[in-house]
């Protein structure tokens, strides 16, 4: 699971301790995957949506091109045409578009690309730049995704990425031959404190220039890796890092004598440790750097004439400094900040597709899946829980639970879980092919990854869609003899354990439907209505 999701259960854990109304009990209703049960599946595939953090108040967001805008206040209320807008991202963590499960979901590349569109349109000079991390910590498409997002962020114009941990940890060199090394417009990978830059094939520079377009001002932008970060990359010995600040110093030196005029610094390093850098550095005008929290705050921080921002994670959000000159030689620029939600309001009208380059990138990845049968770098015959204990426990599919509950299938068979998987395979769009997507279907299938679980729809036709055994665990030896209290007690974890508290058991149920049910992809899910409700409604009078 995730982090982010990790940090979640625990907030709502805490959350539902007062007393108060937890905070989810404001999302999700399924698109395809409501709730009878919970679902272990962990969903981790396409994108999502924040959680738990209060909001604070944002501007509506401009309509996405041939679409209408909410009502609302607007997207950079007062502010007039800037000499050039930084727009800023970072920590997209693998999450290329919004999964579609539910709406309204955030994020996406795609949509990405349309907002940039409305800049253009607005006549902004443009120049984008993105902190790193966009690479997954973990996954067989982890590789490919970071080739795929780097091609996405060369179609929206992005002129420099930094490097985080994950793409160090998906071999550094690997992911910048796949997605740097034969291609001239993609964006340049910048660390100016990496010591070793041969060890990359000299993929990766300290800093680049560029001139925003209509005479605006020429932008120098510079990575960095802060000492936390550089100290935890160095242990495996291949890579090395400089000191920051000497670095740091050498670098404004050489953008400042190719006459930049504003500078900005990706940051890979924390808030504080970003405060202190601009204290020491003053001439930087912009970091980015990043987020303590997957939500990120709207407002952003000051040290001196330095804007620090943070953009959150996956991909939700993205940032904008506009700058304006102001002809004086101790203040050059006056900033102004604005953080921008990517929400469905940004998406591509339906029929409109071929405006948009990153949606046929991101059918060609989705065909790349399909053909490299990525689906089965998934089977490594893991043990679900049950299997630890019982061994020769295997999955039988919901059929074999039919003959003795048939209250409980009847009700399974009527719920949006028993064709989970169609979604995939019939309504999934923007791309098609989902059912071929390991980090889709372990959400829309029965024991996907375990042993003798779900592996491909012609070799598992019994274990399509979210079936009883996805929340029960492998029924096998519960069917060959069902008065065997061990057997049955082990497919009912859902039940409350001796001693154990209303709370503490609620927690351990959201914590099990979360894997599938959150924020990402189940934007309405609503734990207590749902526990409450189907708990009463799935018992059977056999159990």
């Amino acid at each position: 699971m995730e982090k982010d999701d990790q940090d979640r259960i625990k907030q709502a854990s805490a959350a539902r301790g007062t007393g108060s109304t937890p905070p989810y009990a404001t999302s999700l209703k399924l698109a395809a995957l409501a709730v009878t049960l919970v679902s272990v599946a962990t969903a981790t595939g396409f994108l999502a949506a924040p959680f738990l953090r209060p909001q604070e108040a944002r501007p509506a967001a401009e309509a996405a091109p041939g679409t209408q805008a909410d009502e609302g206040t607007p997207l950079f209320r007062g502010w007039p045409k800037p000499d050039v807008a930084l727009v800023l991202t970072g920590e997209q963590h693998g999450y290329l578009q919004p999964c579609g499960c539910t709406e309204p979901q955030k994020g996406g590349l795609a949509r990405r690309y349309n907002f940039l569109q409305t800049l253009n349109k607005r006549g902004w000079p443009v120049v984008a730049a993105d902190l790193g991390d966009i690479a997954q910590e973990a996954s067989p498409q982890a590789l490919l995704k970071f080739k795929y997002s780097m091609k996405a962020l060369e179609h929206i114009g992005y002129t420099a990425v930094s490097i985080g941990k994950n793409e160090v940890d998906l071999d550094l060199l690997t992911a910048l031959a796949e997605a740097v090394l034969n291609e001239a417009k993609a964006p340049r990978p910048l660390v100016a404190n990496l010591l070793n830059k041969d060890a990359a094939a000299d993929l990766v520079k300290s800093w680049v220039i560029t001139a925003a377009a209509n005479d605006g001002p020429k932008v120098g932008i510079v990575g960095i890796t802060g000492p936390e970060l550089a100290k935890k990359l160095q242990k495996n010995g291949q890579w090395q890092f400089g000191d920051e600040n000497k670095v740091l110093a050498g670098a404004i030196q050489g953008m400042q004598a190719k006459n930049a005029d504003l500078l900005l610094l990706l940051y890979q390093g924390t808030i504080d440790e970003a405060k202190a850098i601009a204290a020491k550095n003053p001439q930087i005008n912009v970091i980015l750097c990043l987020s303590r929290e997957s939500e990120p705050s709207s407002r952003a921080d000051q040290v001196g004439q330095t804007t620090i921002v943070s953009v959150g994670h996956k991909g939700r959000y993205l940032g904008v400094v506009g700058a304006y000159r102001t002809g004086k030689a101790d203040q050059p620029f006056e900033l102004r900040y604005e953080l921008v939600e990517l929400d469905p309001r940004y998406e591509t009208p339906e029929g409109k597709d071929n405006t948009n380059p990153v949606h046929g990138l991101m059918q060609e990845y989705a065909e790349k899946v399909r053909d490299g049968n990525y689906l089965a770098k998934y089977m490594l015959n893991s043990l679900h829980p049950l299997q630890v204990t019982f061994p020769n426990a295997e999955y039988l599919g919901s059929e074999a639970c039919k003959v003795c509950h048939k209250d409980a299938y009847n009700i399974w068979k009527n719920h949006p879980h028993s064709h989970a998987y169609e979604t995939l395979k019939v309504r999934a769009k923007r791309p098609t092919l989902r059912q071929f997507d390991g980090e889709c279907v372990k959400c829309h299938v029965t024991g996907f990854a375990y042993k003798t679980g779900f592996r491909s729809e012609e070799q598992s036709p019994k274990l399509l869609n979210v079936g009883c055994e996805e929340c029960h665990g492998p029924g096998s030896l519960h069917v060959r003899d069902k008065n065997n209290v061990q057997f049955r007690e082990a497919l009912n974890p859902w039940k409350s354990k001796e001693g154990e508290t209303t709370k503490k058991h609620e927690d351990r149920m959201f914590s099990l439907c979360f894997r599938c049910h959150d924020t990402d992809n189940s934007v309405h899910f609503d734990f207590p209505e749902y526990w409450y409700k189907k708990k009463t409604e799935h018992k059977n009078k056999d159990e």
